[in-house]
């Protein structure tokens, strides 16, 4: 299999969980980017990695045109459903690859991500993204950046309670190796003097990189660990685990998440994130 192959397989299989387990913590970081870039109302808008299109339908209404853009297809057939479902109009969704993508030069007045650009090579997906680009035209976007506190302890527990080596079976085991490759996004992207660096050498001026955390976002303990355990790595290790363990493995993460929630049972979340503003 190839890298592609693998990643367009995982988000087909995740895009069902999306509007129900992910866009809940997705959704307030999303419309957080939204409100920071300030977007304008002749802008025609792309959004790359567009997803299940939470980005694309929340700054459709502070904009001319919005185009979204994913190499899944399933996440653009979900994607098209919540358009209609939401009555917006002016977003069209599109499958398609961020390395190669399927328009014109200068179309676009701004271009969007949010965690769009992570499963790239950004030596190809950011001179795309800046050919997309009118001179004068804007790149926005955030990424994750260094581990949040309740990512360790998500892998802390599986660590205790994932299958053994010896015990995994060939498709486990090709699952593990495919996650545990560094990818070329991070390999090249470490921290904002690499972002600056690299944005300049494509062309980009008047470049804003910063790592903070610019959102709060609010959830229960279940739907917290609903939205870690939705992606594929962890669900793969939770149905390679027997019953017992997977249950012990769910009731471990419940105990270590209650010790940050409040009385009410909720957990306040706000990951590291870099945010990229730059100019054609």
């Amino acid at each position: 299999m190839t890298q592609e192959f693998n990643f367009r397989t995982m988000f087909d299989g995740v895009a069902g969980l999306y509007e129900e387990r992910i866009i809940r913590a997705f959704a307030p970081m999303a419309a957080n980017l939204i409100s920071w870039i300030e977007p304008q109302g002749h802008e025609h808008v792309l959004d790359i990695g567009t997803g299940t299109g939470i980005a694309a339908r929340l700054i459709a209404t502070e904009v001319q045109s919005v185009i979204g853009v994913d190499f899944s297809a399933r996440m653009i057939a979900i994607a098209r459903e919540m358009a209609v479902m939401n009555d917006h109009a002016n977003v069209l969704f599109i499958q398609a690859d961020a390395h190669h993508l399927p328009f014109t030069s200068e179309s676009f007045d701004l271009v969007v991500a949010s965690f769009g650009f992570n499963t790239t090579d950004p030596r190809q997906s950011l001179p795309e993204a800046y050919r997309m680009l009118v001179p004068g035209g804007r790149l926005c976007f955030q990424e994750w950046g260094a581990l949040h506190e309740f990512d360790n302890i998500i892998s802390e527990v599986f660590r205790q309670y994932s299958v053994d080596e010896d015990d995994a079976g060939e498709e486990l085991l090709s699952f593990r190796d495919f996650f545990a490759v560094e990818r070329p996004w991070y390999e090249d992207l470490q921290n904002e003097e690499d972002f600056v660096m690299d944005l300049t050498d494509y062309g980009f001026r008047d470049i804003w990189v910063k790592e903070y955390q610019p959102v709060k976002v609010q959830m229960t303990v279940e739907e917290f660990i609903q939205y870690k355990t939705a992606w594929t790595p962890a669900r793969v290790e939770l149905a390679a685990m027997d019953s017992s363990a997977r249950g012990d493995c769910l009731d471990a993460m419940r105990r270590r998440f209650y010790e940050f929630a409040d009385t009410d049972g909720i957990l306040t979340y706000a990951p590291l994130l870099l945010r990229v503003h730059a100019v054609k």
